[in-house]
């Protein structure tokens, strides 16, 4: 039986994409057939030794997104190769991270994200994902603008959730407390931008006030809790 190792084909100097992992681009041969991809390579901690790898976690997660209706990458293998845990996904062409457009909001001498899209559409269509994730029972519990990708559908963006070892999904709908905490995530700091994505959540129903104010108290709290990480573990990549 091929390993998943034998399987898959890295140039010299494969394209690397952000993350605090090691994530790069490949081939996976699948009979006759070349499929681009990305693998995603986590070391093997005392934890994953004992439980479940975080690729394998990935990979189910992953199954269980798209039976809910829910965008990411197609899941093509998982597993444990040396002391990593790897982690396949077919890899999505023309795909931007969430981040350049919130960048972008915060420092204008940025360039223009890669897709025509404006960051009130980019927002609104977050607080829509959000709510259909939410209410089709996953908590994603590291929602944040590094996982989320953009792709460009007829004219409007469509939402595509990777990294997702961390996520929970349950057949119940998702507490009101884990909701905020997942909206807290995605890198909008100002109140404005935070209110209207918040809106965008809700709507149609109008955004209860208190729900406006829970989720900036927590963004705050995240964003305390990143810079003393920073702080603290210079080396990490954020």
């Amino acid at each position: 039986m091929t390993s998943l190792r034998d399987s898959l084909a890295f140039s010299d100097a494969p394209a690397r994409h952000p993350g605090r992992h090691e994530v790069v681009d490949a081939v996976l041969a699948r009979g006759d057939e070349r499929i681009p991809v990305v693998v995603k390579k986590v070391p093997l901690d005392l934890l994953q030794r004992l439980t479940t790898p975080k690729a394998l976690r990935s990979f189910t997660t992953a199954r269980a997104l798209l039976v809910r209706g829910l965008a990411t990458p197609e899941p093509l293998a998982a597993e444990v190769v040396g002391n990593e845990s790897w982690y396949v996904a077919r890899r999505l062409e023309g795909a931007s991270q969430i981040r350049a457009w919130f960048l972008r909001r915060d420092d204008p001498r940025r360039p223009d994200p890669p897709l025509p899209f404006s960051f009130e559409q980019i927002v609104e269509a977050l607080g829509a994902f959000a709510r259909r994730m939410h209410d089709a029972g996953v908590f994603f519990r590291d929602f944040t603008d590094g996982n989320i990708l953009v792709t460009g559908e007829e004219g409007a963006p469509r939402l595509w959730l990777v990294d997702l070892n961390r996520a929970w999904v349950g057949s119940a709908r998702v507490p009101r407390l884990s909701r905020y905490r997942d909206l807290a995530r995605p890198g909008l700091n100002r109140p404005e931008d935070i209110k209207f994505f918040v809106s965008s959540y809700f709507r149609p129903d109008p955004a209860p006030d208190l729900a406006v104010l829970a989720v900036r108290a927590l963004r705050r709290r995240i964003v305390i809790w990143d810079d003393f990480k920073a702080f603290a573990r210079p080396w990490r990549r954020r």
